[in-house]
């Protein structure tokens, strides 16, 4: 293994060893991460992509729809 290797794997065993001493406070949220990696923009256009899933995952249960038969119907 390589020195680089070796030396990320002993940074993820220190930054392991202190999120276990923190404990709790440790932790964020993904609300938290969202805000801080992307833009309003960003989070708008991914939660419209969850949504338009969701809908078609509704849609596929409510009508009985496999995916095969599903994706003509899309691509139309």
């Amino acid at each position: 293994m390589d020195n680089e290797y070796m030396e990320a794997i002993a940074q993820a065993k220190a930054n392991l060893e202190e999120v276990r001493e923190r404990g709790v406070e440790a932790l964020i949220s993904w609300d938290e991460i969202e805000a801080k990696y992307f833009t309003p923009e960003e989070i708008a256009a991914s939660d419209l992509r969850v949504a338009m899933m969701i809908e078609l995952a509704h849609t596929q249960d409510d009508n009985d729809i496999s995916q095969h038969e599903l994706e003509p119907l899309l691509l139309s």
